[in-house]
């Protein structure tokens, strides 16, 4: 019994090891496209107790599993049109290599029946890897309306801060800085529709495997979409100071860069905070109380 036990424990271990090791090539070749990937990740962790590493796979599940392993890492290469379109190919291993990846993985150590345990993490990598299409999608009818309306807000919000600004167009904020005019484009990429997606797609799944009620879903799913658009309203205003005191170029390598910081950072946050809303929603009571006492 004691080496049967033991024969699962490494049985588990070897499978959250590979598991894991892929994430690396992701965080290496594109920092913000590892979000998912580690997210789908980690609910596979909270999977573990449920996973059936008891079940012993036939040899053409393991084949099977270990193909679909080696396919995984050659799917972004030179392919027919067909495969380009559905894989959305690129030369870097990246999330979708890493949901094929899973794939193999699972059917290599867990055999078929393994399919229905972790059909959340796989729903959540598929849903988010097919956000860039659905942002493209939205865009056609969104952008006219939303851009519009985000060049407006930033530049009151410039203003506010003492920024001198100018909007010649719907789209397009002209920084009046001490070395000149520096035009700076506001298109739909750049308003943040990705990140509210994503972040969407990812608390749609967590909520859904935990037991609150619904009406605590719904607050914290409201409170989690506004902080996602507050927190894209902070990033563009970021990114147009440092426009503003240092430059295109310099805005530029900003911009690259805070989008990811303040996304993980958020969803951190926001996890954390959700993990701990029974203690807020105590702490929050008892500041109400204190202030309406006095």
């Amino acid at each position: 019994m004691k080496r049967l036990k033991a024969l699962l424990e490494n049985k588990v271990n070897l499978f959250y090891f590979f598991a894991f090791m892929p994430l690396v090539l992701v965080l290496y070749f594109n920092a913000f496209g590892a979000i998912i990937p580690t997210f789908g990740f980690l609910l596979l962790l909270l999977k573990k107790d449920d996973l059936p590493f008891y079940i012993r796979t036939n040899l053409i599940e393991r084949l099977l599993g270990f193909f679909v392993i080696l396919i995984s890492f050659f799917l972004r290469l030179r392919a027919p049109m067909l495969v380009r379109i559905v894989f959305s190919l690129s030369i870097h291993f990246g999330g979708l290599n890493y949901i094929v990846y899973i794939v193999g993985l699972c059917l290599a150590f867990l055999g078929l029946s393994s399919f229905k345990h972790v059909f959340t993490p796989l729903f959540l990598m598929v849903a988010a890897s097919l956000n860039r299409f659905l942002s493209e999608w939205l865009g056609v009818y969104l952008s006219p309306h939303v851009v519009p309306s985000i060049t407006s807000l930033l530049a009151g919000i410039l203003q506010a801060l003492g920024i001198g600004v100018e909007t010649p167009s719907p789209s397009v904020i002209v920084l009046q800085t001490w070395r000149g005019s520096l035009p700076v484009a506001i298109v739909w990429s750049c308003v943040g529709i990705d990140s509210i997606l994503i972040f969407s797609i990812i608390l749609v799944v967590f909520l859904f495997e935990d037991e609150s009620n619904v009406k605590t879903k719904v607050l914290w799913s409201i409170v989690g979409i506004v902080g996602t658009v507050l927190l894209n309203i902070i990033r563009l205003t970021l990114i147009f100071i440092t426009d503003y005191l240092y430059g295109f170029e310099a805005g530029g390598q900003f911009h690259y860069a805070v989008g990811y910081i303040l996304f993980s950072a958020w969803l951190a946050f926001f996890f954390f905070a959700f993990s701990k809303r029974q203690t807020i929603a105590k702490k929050t009571k008892q500041i109400w109380q204190y202030v309406l006492g006095q």
